[in-house]
């Protein structure tokens, strides 16, 4: 039987829980509910604030420019939903405040994880799905994640 966090996280994802095996299969550790009154579950309780770091639109050819931080890079003008961000935070292992929304890559740069909307050569480790994906995109999402987790 799955978890309630779990069990959720799949379910807003278009996975039906009989088409999930064991955890363990994906590389994930179960994760403990906050206990009451501690202050994670007040944080837990609480929307979390999502980083969106981007990258200046015009950068100078001389000016040394800062790459944003973040485990997790999108290359978009916008965040996904939130729901959806959290759940792709919580499948890799870390929080949405590591998260960096980045509008353009230059070729040969160095990155973290990459979340593109659109499949391009330069880029191919790179997580791939629209930021409003449908249910069968949030399925191919899950794949790549479980490809990555294994």
């Amino acid at each position: 039987m799955l978890d309630p966090l779990r069990q959720g996280l799949l379910s807003r994802m278009g996975i039906q829980e009989w088409q999930v095996r064991r955890p363990a299969l994906l590389g994930a550790e179960p994760v403990p509910p906050p206990m009451p009154g501690t202050a994670e579950a007040a944080a837990s309780s609480q929307p979390s604030p999502y980083l969106a770091d981007p990258l200046p639109a015009t950068q100078s050819s001389h000016a040394k420019h800062a790459l944003p931080a973040g485990r997790l890079w999108i290359v978009a003008d916008r965040l996904p939903a939130p729901t959806l961000l959290a759940d792709v935070c919580l499948l890799l292992g870390f929080s949405p405040q590591e998260v960096s929304l980045v509008p353009s890559l230059t070729p040969g740069m160095v990155t973290p994880l990459l979340w593109l909307e659109e499949v391009d050569p330069a880029w191919p480790q790179a997580l791939i799905c629209p930021l409003q994906p449908s249910a069968a995109q949030k399925r191919a999402l899950w794949q790549q994640l479980r490809q990555r987790l294994t």
